[in-house]
């Protein structure tokens, strides 16, 4: 049967072997983690650390954006956090602490679902470190305000990525 996806991103279903019939609209994830890291080399800087949801989305972004970083050369990934997908009480303050611990590294690349990038911006609000990281959000951030209302000290600088849009008219 065939399908086409409006808002499907994940790389492996480019697999033509396995996904046939699928089609998309939209570009993959592995395309979004280009923009990213040259935004990331844009910005000049080569040290930066990853954030990703635990699943498909943030984890196989993650890795794309990895892969194509090596592809680029110049730019030292401090070090890849995952977010559980059912976080326990304090999980997002360990994962502030954790990007501390390479505090050097303030750029953060995030391939995270909208409420996991609400609750570290809350992490580093509640911290005391609003400000201290740069963050270079995925599509899943994109242009929307709910990840990032109330806590716009925090997100203060992000920039985000997210597909080309158009309206067709009628």
């Amino acid at each position: 049967i065939p399908q086409i996806s409006y808002a499907s991103t994940a790389p492996e279903l480019s697999d033509p072997g396995r996904y046939e019939f699928f089609s998309r609209v939209v570009p993959p994830d592995s395309y979004q983690a280009q923009a990213m890291v040259a935004v990331v080399r844009a910005l000049g800087w080569s040290y930066v650390s990853t954030l990703a949801s635990e699943g498909n989305y943030g984890e196989s972004g993650v890795e794309a954006f990895v892969h194509s970083s090596r592809e680029a050369g110049g730019l030292c990934i401090a070090q890849s956090i995952k977010i559980p997908r059912e976080p326990k009480p304090g999980e997002f303050a360990k994962v502030i602490g954790r990007l501390m611990e390479t505090s050097t590294a303030r750029g953060v690349v995030l391939f995270a679902n909208e409420d996991d990038i609400r609750r570290v911006l809350e992490a580093a609000t509640l911290a005391n470190l609003s400000g201290h990281f740069s963050w270079v959000g995925s599509d899943s951030w994109g242009a929307k305000m709910a990840p990032v209302q109330g806590l716009e000290d925090a997100a203060d600088g992000a920039i985000t990525i997210l597909p080309k849009r158009a309206s067709v008219p009628g």
